[in-house]
């Protein structure tokens, strides 16, 4: 007697057909793939976050010079949590003074050497939840996540302008250079890292050099 196939049955084996060798199982595979970069990509942040948390709560990790891929990745983590929790962010950029002038009465090496001075003397002074950033050879700044008041980065501004004037006086008694600060703040005065930068720098160039105050807020 011959044996009847339902057509259910032929349908599980088409279904089973396509999947082995048909668009159902390029689909599935294709979805693979797309799952495990995902996940990658959630392990990878969270590895970051931790490493930045880990940083911040060993009390024996001393602040660092970062670059601007690091700045990048930390003010990215701080920027959500200070969304969460209503808190501010801020810029310092540390103006020495005219890169060009410098060189031209230092030289290069002396004056690499002087800048790098001044940025160990911030790197000092900063909170283990601070960061010095050098985004090249003549721009510094510092990075300040959740401050308390504007007045903190007053007394901070003026401390780190009297460590400079010490630097340059040790070892370059004779060289006149203008160093002034100019501050932004997160969210006020940007979103994003680069309005922020931007806004830090052209509150520095407000600053009358005449004036005692060397250390100017953005608008």
């Amino acid at each position: 007697m011959e044996k009847k196939t339902s057509h259910r049955g032929l349908d599980d084996i088409g279904k089973a057909w396509g999947w082995l060798f048909g668009k159902n199982r390029e689909t599935d595979v294709e979805k693979a793939q797309l799952d495990a970069v995902e996940k990658q990509k959630i392990d990878n942040a969270k590895d970051e976050q931790q490493a930045i948390k880990t940083a911040l709560d060993d009390p024996s990790a001393p602040p660092a010079l970062i670059n601007r891929a690091e700045l990048e990745r930390i003010f990215s983590f701080f920027k959500t949590k200070a969304d969460r929790y209503g808190m501010r962010i801020a810029f310092l950029d540390v103006f020495v003074g005219d890169c060009i002038s410098m060189d031209h009465a230092l030289g290069r090496q002396e004056c690499e050497s002087l800048l790098n001075d001044i940025c160990n003397r911030i790197i000092s002074l900063s909170r283990k939840d601070e960061f010095a950033v050098k985004l090249d050879s003549s721009e510094v700044y510092l990075f300040v996540p959740f401050f308390q008041s504007e007045e903190e980065l007053c007394l901070l501004s003026e401390r780190l302008l009297k460590s400079i004037e010490e630097a340059i006086q040790i070892e370059y008694r004779n060289l006149s250079l203008s160093s002034r600060i100019g501050i932004s703040i997160y969210p006020k005065n940007g979103k994003t890292l680069d309005e922020l930068l931007l806004a830090a720098r052209k509150a520095l160039y407000k600053i009358d050099t005449s004036n005692k105050r060397l250390y100017h807020f953005a608008l």
